[in-house]
């Protein structure tokens, strides 16, 4: 498991970014985890199941997909998920979703 600062290094953002990162995903899950998890026939054995039992991958795909961070964080600066600062995409925001959840 890498720590924080390690997460920062690989995605070029700061220790503080990316523990806001997983802030805003605790938060953004509480919000969606129930509806998100009821899309899944099998409930939340099935939706476990569909990212191999991987909690981070789900909470990733369910907080970082669509935007819904900004949508339940709206408090929080979070534009750097997503772009980079050049203004293009951020090609990896899942990976680094994933990773800054895991993060130690």
């Amino acid at each position: 498991m890498a720590t924080l600062q390690e997460v920062a290094q690989k995605f070029n953002v700061s220790p503080e970014q990316v523990e806001s990162l997983r802030s805003a995903m605790c938060r953004t899950w509480s919000q969606v985890c129930y509806d998100y998890l009821d899309c899944f026939e099998g409930g939340e054995q099935e939706a476990y199941a569909a990212f191999n039992g991987d909690e981070s991958a789900l909470v990733a795909e369910a907080t970082i997909d669509a935007d819904r961070i900004t949508t339940f964080c709206p408090d929080m600066d979070l534009g750097w998920v997503y772009r980079l600062e050049d203004g293009s995409w951020r090609p990896n925001c899942i990976e680094m979703a994933q990773a800054a959840y895991n993060a130690s």
